[in-house]
């Protein structure tokens, strides 16, 4: 299991601790991933309409060390609300999910995206994902209007991008898995690396990419639907865009296991299903599409594989970091002098076609993806791919990304050095 996903999973015990949860009849919790705030409608409606209940919805994001959840702990949960379909199917494996009720069964035209098993779900929603942008931002820089993820690999663009990361954000996670499964692994990762090192900053949160955009700090980055709609309902320079590059996103509902059935928590994911709110939850702030509207439904949007997310996640997030962000000064140094000699020899077909390959060094991965997942497979083993606290595996994996940076590091210098042999070799 990846950083981020066991970040999720092991926040509820310290949360649980902290605010000391105890399950008693007249009282519904809920685990989220989501921000507390674009709950509160929903939460102040079902308490109206369902008098003394005590709604508790437990939200805290942590950097507390990871550790897997207990069945004592999480028995005082009653529902798991997220986006990610990851921390549902990990929950599932530990048998901690019980099944949802027939009657939830998700429309049809959902069912592709929804990639937990649907026997141990109800989706209540899905967002999509593209790029935000600030219109007042990019008149003042003279940018182009951005187009999709990949148009972020544009040189125009170096500086004026932020992005968060996969070990910061489930959402982008599944953003990087999107690329890598519409466009390869070797062509996928040219051009996450690409974007990279157009970034100004990285993220460190998900939503933190529309707000940087909409302060005016940043010109454009890659989020989901949800912040950026929020965003333009009180800001008229804010623009967003879909991607059919990017996987659409359903909002889950998991069933925790307990020794007694809660009665509140069905009568909360009625609630939820209703028309009154799946017509709301288009237009507050959840700002989530209801499981009704076909609206993003046409087929074209990239469908992820669970099995494939699931046996390379934590390498994955991994592998971020060694091409991205450990290295993001010297690959902006990297790109910004291809950049540069580009407009230098403009004139020159030779060294277009140098810089053309210099530029395809500079992002291609380091390791092929056989490669990685023979790496990923020695590290971990297939029931403890998040053990990443146990010694052994902690010393496999240091010894990987050392090798994996170690390379990289020779690369992005290499390509530098490169570029100045060939500005210097031409007098210029």
């Amino acid at each position: 299991m990846n950083k981020w996903s066991l970040k999720i999973l092991s926040f509820l015990i310290f949360c649980l601790l902290s605010i000391g949860v105890n399950a008693n009849q007249n009282e519904l919790v809920i685990l989220t991933t989501f921000s507390r705030d674009p709950l509160i409608p929903l939460v102040e409606e079902f308490k109206r309409l369902n008098s003394g209940v005590e709604v508790k919805v437990v939200h805290r994001p942590t950097s507390s060390s990871m550790k897997l959840l207990n069945n004592q702990y999480i028995e005082d949960i009653d529902l798991v609300l997220t986006s990610s379909p990851l921390v549902i199917s990990r929950l599932t494996m530990q048998e901690k999910l019980v099944d949802v009720p027939t009657s939830f069964k998700p429309p049809l035209s959902l069912s592709t995206y929804i990639l937990p098993k649907p026997n141990k779900v109800v989706t209540i929603g899905y967002s999509g994902a593209g790029v935000v942008w600030n219109r007042d931002y990019f008149n003042n820089h003279e940018l182009p209007e951005p187009t999709s993820f990949t148009s972020l690999t544009d040189p125009v663009y170096f500086g004026h991008v932020t992005m968060s990361t996969p070990s910061r954000s489930g959402t982008t996670q599944l953003m990087v898995e999107s690329i890598l499964t519409q466009y390869g692994w070797n062509k996928g990762w040219q051009i996450i690396a690409n974007v990279g090192a157009n970034l100004a900053t990285i993220s460190s949160r998900s939503f933190g990419v529309a707000d940087s955009v909409a302060a005016g700090s940043i010109g454009v980055g890659p989020t989901i639907d949800s912040y950026a709609k929020n965003l333009k309902r009180k800001l008229d320079y804010i623009d967003f865009r879909h991607d059919e590059d990017l996987t659409l996103m359903p909002t889950y509902i998991g069933f925790v296991k307990q020794k007694t059935e809660d009665t509140y928590r069905q009568r909360f994911v009625e609630l939820l299903l209703s028309n009154e709110i799946q017509t709301a939850i288009q237009t507050n702030t959840f700002a989530k599409y209801s499981v009704n509207d076909t609206k993003l439904l046409h087929g074209k949007h990239v469908v992820l594989d669970l099995d494939a997310l699931m046996e390379r996640e934590h390498g994955i997030i991994h592998l971020y970091d060694v091409l991205i962000t450990q290295q993001l000064p010297q690959l902006q140094d990297a790109w910004l002098a291809i950049i540069q000699a580009r407009k230098r020899f403009a004139s020159s077909k030779l060294a277009l076609i140098e810089l053309d390959h210099l530029q395809k060094r500079l992002f291609s991965p380091p390791i092929n993806q056989s490669e990685f997942l023979h790496s990923m497979q020695e590290i971990f083993s297939t029931h403890e791919s998040g053990n990443t606290h146990k010694p052994e595996v902690r010393a496999k994996l240091a010894q990987w990304q050392h090798t994996v940076k170690t390379h990289r590091e020779s690369t992005i210098s290499n390509v530098i050095q490169s570029v100045r042999n060939l500005v210097q070799g031409a007098g210029l």
